[in-house]
């Protein structure tokens, strides 16, 4: 047993390494370019502290020639497999939600091992609840936010949103309800880390439930509750008429290393099961040779194509890129059955 054990824990850590190695690779190219664009970026207050824990800081890119007309705000989460990254590697995007007539807010958190997911959660709260009491002063409107998220950002996103909206306590204490969130636009995220259950998966002939690799993530990063499928997995058929936002967009591209789309799957029928009223949208890239970092990092690299998708993937009303499937929930087939009668 003790063998078997060791063996989960050096696998665990291979994973962590492999998903920083697979982030870190990438965005060592854009972090110089990213930190000049912060610094001639004259539309961006920076390092405003937030309330949280001593990582909790957010920049706001912002017209400072135009606060009067209230603009939708994007707060834009970073990924880094929960140990990387920070809010100054993203400036392009900041910039680039400013052309687009947004305000976009970019937080930090506290990273692992200084902070367990529970902190994270807790510092991501925070930054939308202050999102919300100030940011008309900077021209955002605070009734049209959109939470978005890569990679670890997207998990954060999702499971903070919804622990919120359920009730449910983070680091000891019930999380007060979060303002309406429009909608969540999730990017590549790992919902369940059974996903990478892959041994005890094969062992067992089955999916995974609550497993071995799971147990030693919760360890290693010392909170419960760590996954969104897992924590909707608890409630019955049709139990819940809010998640914390009416609509989910989820992305996933069909060359992603690091992110099985099992991952997206099985979020999306939790999703459908527990909350059908919560509207979802698939969006899946395939033979286009994009991966876990496509999108996002072309985003922050002046890559105008991925620059577009980026933008897009926040409105969804249409798509114009012709290869990405956007797969549609059971409430929406059932408008569009209803238009249909009428």
């Amino acid at each position: 047993m003790k063998l078997f054990n060791l063996t989960y824990f050096i696998l665990t850590f291979l994973f962590i390494f492999k998903v920083n190695a697979g982030f870190l690779i990438p965005n060592i190219i854009g972090y110089k370019d990213n930190l000049i664009n912060l610094i001639y970026e004259k539309n961006v207050k920076t390092d405003i502290r937030f309330g949280g824990t001593v990582a909790g800081a957010l920049d706001v890119y912002y017209d400072k020639n135009n606060t009067k007309n209230l603009k939708p705000v994007v707060i834009f989460v970073h990924g880094g497999a929960w140990m990387f990254g920070d809010k100054y590697e993203y400036s392009k995007i900041g910039s680039l939600l400013i052309k687009e007539k947004y305000v976009a807010v970019l937080p930090n958190y506290l990273l692992f091992p200084l902070g367990t997911i529970d902190d994270m959660v807790g510092d991501l709260h925070k930054a939308i609840k202050w999102t919300y009491d100030n940011i008309e002063k900077y021209g955002g409107n605070k009734n049209k936010i959109i939470l978005t998220g890569h990679s670890a950002g997207a998990h954060l996103v999702a499971l903070t949103t919804f622990k919120a909206a359920l009730g449910i306590k983070n680091n000891g204490k019930t999380l007060a309800p979060l303002p309406k969130i429009e909608k969540l636009v999730l990017h590549s995220g790992p919902y369940d880390f059974d996903d990478y259950d892959y041994l005890t998966g094969y062992l067992l002939n089955t999916d995974v439930e609550h497993g071995v690799f799971e147990s030693l993530i919760s360890l290693l990063v010392r909170s419960q509750d760590i996954g969104p499928t897992d924590i909707l997995k608890k409630y019955k058929d049709n139990s819940i008429s809010d998640l914390g936002t009416p609509k989910i967009i989820l992305y996933w591209a069909d060359k992603d290393q690091l992110v099985p789309e099992s991952s997206a799957d099985n979020l999306i029928k939790q999703i459908r099961r527990v909350s059908p009223s919560t509207t979802i949208n698939y969006v899946l890239n395939e033979g286009n040779g994009f991966d876990h970092f496509s999108v996002v990092l072309g985003a922050s690299m002046d890559d105008h194509e991925m620059e577009q998708m980026f933008v897009e993937l926040l409105r969804i009303k249409y798509f114009k890129f012709k290869y990405v499937h956007i797969l549609n929930n059971k409430n929406n087939n059932n408008n569009n059955n209803n238009n249909n009668n009428k």
